[in-house]
C-alpha cells in the first residue's frame, strides 16, 4: 500500500545514526514497515536518535513493530532516544492499549 515515511541519516562510518518514521502506520503497511526495519537493523550505529513524526494514521500493528524494534536495540546494546510527535488521538491510543509507558520508558541518549 505504501505511504510510509522512512528517512535515514548516516554517520561518518556509514551507519544509521538518525531515523525518522512516519506516514500511514497501519495494518495494511505493517509488512512494509517490518521489512524496512529488518533491512536497517544491520546498519544501525551503536547510538541512534529516532523520531516518530508526521503520522497520518497509527494503529496497534505498527506500534507492536516499533516495540519489537526497541527490544532488538535493548538486546543488542544500541543506545537510542525516541522523539514522539503524536497528536492527542494517537497519544490516547497508546494510553488506552497500555503501551505508553513501554514506548516512553527507554534508554537515555547520553
Amino acid at each position: 500500500m505504501g505511504n510510509i515515511i522512512l528517512k535515514k541519516s548516516l554517520n561518518k562510518q556509514g551507519q544509521i545514526s538518525e531515523l525518522e518514521i512516519g506516514g500511514l502506520l497501519v495494518l495494511e503497511n505493517s509488512k512494509e514497515l517490518k521489512n524496512e526495519i529488518i533491512d536497517l537493523i544491520n546498519h544501525l550505529s551503536n547510538r541512534v536518535k529516532i523520531s516518530i513524526s508526521s503520522i497520518s494514521e497509527l494503529d496497534l500493528s505498527c506500534i507492536q513493530l516499533i516495540i519489537g524494534f526497541i527490544k532488538y536495540m535493548d538486546v543488542n546494546h544500541v543506545v537510542y532516544q525516541f522523539e514522539w510527535n503524536l497528536d492527542e488521538d494517537q497519544k490516547t491510543l497508546l494510553e488506552n492499549v497500555g503501551l505508553s509507558n513501554e514506548l516512553i520508558l527507554n534508554n537515555s541518549y547520553a
